[in-house]
């Protein structure tokens, strides 16, 4: 008998899980939002399963046999909540195409994680913790989130999966392919064992099996590559914040004016930079003074504004004092050109680069680094650019995104059913990435 819950629970979880729907039974977490983060990206896999959840014991249509499309933070995190919400009979099948879990971040020692500080200059942007009931982790290096994570994934594994085996896990797939129509998922790929936290990949083997819920959490694709210029992908390690130990001063040219683009922007152009103490370093004893006001100024103009002419009209006032440390602390062994043309040469100003296309937090940085005069700009062509500013092409990183709608279309058979809808959630924009389930609702992996 299906049990009586909150009218306004029920109104929420039919809404939520529509923004996540592809069409009956095929669902998709965050791949095509923007402003994503590994937290964000959490907290709508959370989304998701509490809103499956909710609706099922409401007498909607039961989860049954799931198949989980990627193995990264997200998949670790939806299959966690899922195991822990429901009851044994829904059983969970996790598919990822590399040979471990969480694999992009894991060694990655040169980039910095922070849950919340995409959300600069709000309320609880600066706290250091995900306070996740499933998956939690505290900010830290790339490699050790992941280590969190797959230590934790492990717990819930045990916890709730173990006894009744309700988890397989396919690592390695040679093929993998969706036949949405009938919910078939054909693979060929190693059956992984679980064993104190570790996976170990058996035999090859290939098959094709039926699910009644297939969750895609497969991210967003392999980085865009431009060539003559390669660049190692952005979880990748490198050397671009540290000095160099030749002596010699080098040039460096960045295309693109996404998040990424622009943390490589501050890590090239500061000394010493490090993502979770920068504001801390800017603002000193103003912080939470600036952040007050500067956080009104970003109310009243909107989320979707371009904030150029609100930093330009506020820097006095707010940023003085921050233009005045961060230009004390320009790197001295480079010389770095932002290259803004954009993939369809459609950036002409500096300031078009300041809509809803990076964190507010990247966005001030970058203004600051530009009125201290540490970088140019350039519109051109990109190899025109290069050899202008004397830049070669290993000092060249290209940070252009991802062909996200290219990547999920690759995992089905036939997807051409699918790309109206795919264009449509990127359009809208609807999955929120604030938390809609009640504090208590996740079993944690101890109550077992």
């Amino acid at each position: 008998m299906p049990v009586a819950i909150p009218l306004q629970d029920a109104d929420r979880a039919r809404d939520a899980e529509k923004t996540f729907l592809v069409q009956p039974s095929l669902y998709l977490i965050g791949s095509l939002e923007d402003g994503v983060n590994l937290y964000s990206q959490q907290v709508r896999a959370h989304n998701l399963a509490w809103s499956l959840w909710q609706m099922q014991r409401d007498g909607g249509r039961r989860l049954g046999r799931v198949a989980v499309v990627g193995g990264g933070a997200t998949g670790l995190t939806f299959t966690a909540c899922v195991l822990a919400l429901f009851d044994k009979s829904v059983k969970v099948t996790l598919f990822e195409r590399l040979w471990d879990l969480c694999p992009v971040q894991q060694g990655c020692d040169a980039r910095w994680l922070h849950p919340r500080i995409y959300g600069w200059p709000f309320a609880g942007s600066r706290a250091p913790s995900a306070s996740l009931p499933v998956l939690n982790w505290s900010e830290g290096r790339a490699s050790d989130v992941a280590r969190t994570l797959l230590q934790e994934f492990a717990l819930y594994i045990r916890a709730f999966a173990e006894p009744n085996e309700r988890l397989a896990v396919y690592l390695g797939l040679r093929n993998f392919e969706i036949d949405h129509a009938s919910g078939a998922v054909t693979w060929v790929g190693h059956r992984a064992a679980h064993a104190n936290g570790f996976f170990h990949a058996s035999q090859t083997e290939g098959a094709t099996e039926k699910f009644d819920t297939i969750v895609l959490a497969a991210g967003f694709g392999a980085e865009r590559q431009v060539d003559g210029y390669p660049t190692e992908p952005y979880w990748r390690n490198e050397q671009l914040a540290q000095p160099a130990l030749d002596g010699q001063l080098k040039s460096y040219l960045i295309s693109g004016f996404g998040d990424g683009a622009l943390v490589d922007l501050c890590r090239i152009s500061i000394e010493r930079f490090r993502q979770d103490t920068i504001v801390y370093e800017l603002f000193g004893d103003d912080l939470e003074a600036t952040e007050s006001r500067f956080a009104n100024e970003l109310d009243r103009a909107g989320p979707d504004a371009n904030i150029y002419e609100l930093l330009q009209s506020t820097e006095r006032e707010l940023f003085t004092v921050a233009k005045n440390r961060l230009s004390e602390r320009l790197r001295k062994d480079s010389h770095l050109t932002l290259h803004l043309q954009g993939r369809k040469g459609n950036v002409k100003t500096f300031d078009q680069i300041f809509g809803r296309t990076s964190s507010v937090l990247h966005r001030v940085l970058t203004y600051l680094l530009f009125r201290c005069g540490a970088f140019a700009v350039d519109f051109s062509d990109l190899g025109n650019a290069a050899s202008r500013h004397g830049v070669v092409a290993p000092n060249i990183l290209c940070r252009h995104g991802a062909d996200t709608i290219g990547h999920l279309q690759a995992l089905f058979s036939d997807a051409s059913t699918l790309t109206k809808r795919f264009i449509e959630m990127k359009t809208r924009q609807q999955q929120s990435p604030r938390q809609l389930w009640a504090p208590g609702t996740f079993p944690h992996y101890s109550s077992r």
